[in-house]
């Protein structure tokens, strides 16, 4: 009498060679003809049902299970597997390098290039093998380094790496003599994304005390031929190299002193009580100003150091309510580090007539590049119409020119300058003044 596997597999052979899989629920199109062996079904449902009780799963966080997102995290529980024995003189720890099952049944695929991050480290999956297995598995190599860059708003960002061997490999073509700078180099994978194409633009990299240079920069590998959007991995070589002086070596972040992040206000720095103004936030990046955009938007978060003195509501309104003091502080809701601040002094009567500057001042304006100041006469705390005479000392004439227009002055840098240019806007015996530094490239 046939038993319950025989049965199995002569239904199986009524139907075809191969019982195609149905189970999966994140399987790509591209497998659409995909077949599977007689005991497939059989042993998925095994692995379901008896995985768990044969070995140990861990939780962790997978990229690549969801179709239409691949750098999407989704929760999930996964088994880890050695694959190298231990060596004293081996360049691979045991530890580095694993073989992965997941324990969901409806997980049939995991694409090359996709990350999982479980126990303290990134994990990047560099083999695969969805096409002939049963059931979802993959090699995956523990990220050993990490780049380090800015993001737009100036966050510190860590892309885990991984780096082939902890060991400097060497062309044939090596000189054993150089002692100054050694003709090695390194191989490193690393997922493909937002972050690592910047690599290569700036084709330098800082990872530890060193500087290396980027060659075989390779971002074209697919998944699937002719797909430019399989394509999740990326590989190259870093060959050591002399720091640049611009180099951040305390951050990692090749060439990270060519790049500034801050915060500037703006506005009336006086008010009589009752009297309400606007306080006016910039964000510079790199000595320029920026405007928000849909695709990078900037959220100021505002505070006032004594609400009872002056009030200050979500868009930089301050109410003037006492006599007093008070600092009123705008911070980058995308970078809270990224902060200004101005004192505003809140008086029972009106005051003097002033002269102040409406615009954010920068600290410095590079070779070719131009600022644009805006200043206006105040009477009883509030701007008035009438015009503002500019004047200029300090930096030598020949490296900036001024285009005046009514109360608005346009700096255009022309060449670096030791002195700063002090502009000085004027009006009814009042002055305001402030300096700019004139940097070359």
């Amino acid at each position: 009498m046939p038993n319950q596997s025989e049965n199995y597999i002569k239904n199986a052979a009524m139907q075809g060679n191969h019982a195609p899989c149905t189970s999966a629920l994140n399987t790509p199109v591209q497998y659409a003809n995909r077949q599977h062996q007689y005991y497939a079904k059989r042993t998925a449902q095994f692995i379901k049902a008896r995985a768990q009780y044969a070995s140990d799963f861990v939780q962790a966080d997978v990229q690549g299970l969801v179709l239409d997102d691949f750098y999407k995290y989704v929760s999930t529980y996964i088994r880890f597997s050695d694959i190298a024995s231990q060596s004293a003189t081996g360049t691979k720890s045991v530890d580095d390098v694993k073989v992965i099952l997941f324990q969901e049944p409806t997980i049939d695929y995991f694409p090359i290039g996709a990350k999982l991050q479980t126990m303290g480290s990134t994990w990047l999956c560099t083999n695969p093998s969805n096409i002939s297995s049963v059931h979802a598995t993959a090699i995956v190599q523990r990220c050993n380094a990490a780049y380090s860059l800015y993001d737009y708003y100036g966050n510190i960002l860590t892309e885990p790496i991984v780096v082939e061997k902890v060991t400097m490999a060497s062309n044939d073509n090596s000189n054993p003599q150089n002692l100054v700078l050694m003709e090695g180099y390194f191989n490193v994978t690393c997922q493909l994304n937002e972050n690592t194409r910047q690599l290569g633009q700036n084709q330098r990299i800082i990872l530890g005390s060193k500087a290396y240079h980027i060659t075989g920069f390779t971002d074209f590998i697919q998944e699937f031929t002719g797909d430019y959007d399989s394509v999740h991995v990326l590989r190259f070589s870093i060959r050591i190299e002399e720091p640049h002086p611009d180099d951040d070596l305390i951050n990692h972040i090749a060439n990270g002193a060519n790049f500034s992040f801050s915060a500037q206000l703006s506005g009336a720095d006086k008010l009589n009580v009752g009297n309400t103004a606007q306080i006016a936030a910039t964000f510079i990046k790199n000595g320029d100003e920026v405007e928000s955009t849909e695709e990078y938007p900037l959220t100021w978060l505002w505070t006032s150091s004594d609400s009872t003195v002056a009030e200050v509501d979500a868009n930089g309104n301050v109410t003037a309510k006492t006599a007093g003091n008070a600092v009123i502080t705008a911070t980058l809701q995308e970078n809270t580090a990224i902060s200004a601040s101005i004192e505003i002094t809140v008086e029972g009567a009106a005051h003097e007539p002033y002269v102040a500057y409406t615009s954010a001042i920068p600290q410095y304006i590079r070779q070719y590049m131009s600022a644009t100041l805006t200043a206006a006469y105040f009477e009883s705390g509030l701007p008035t119409e009438q015009s503002i005479t500019w004047t200029y000392s300090g930096a030598e004439s020949d490296n900036y020119t001024a285009q005046e227009s009514g109360n608005t002055v346009t700096i255009t840098c022309l060449g670096a300058d030791d002195t700063p240019l002090t502009v000085t806007a004027m009006c009814a015996g009042q002055s305001a003044s402030v300096e700019i530094k004139l940097e070359g490239y």
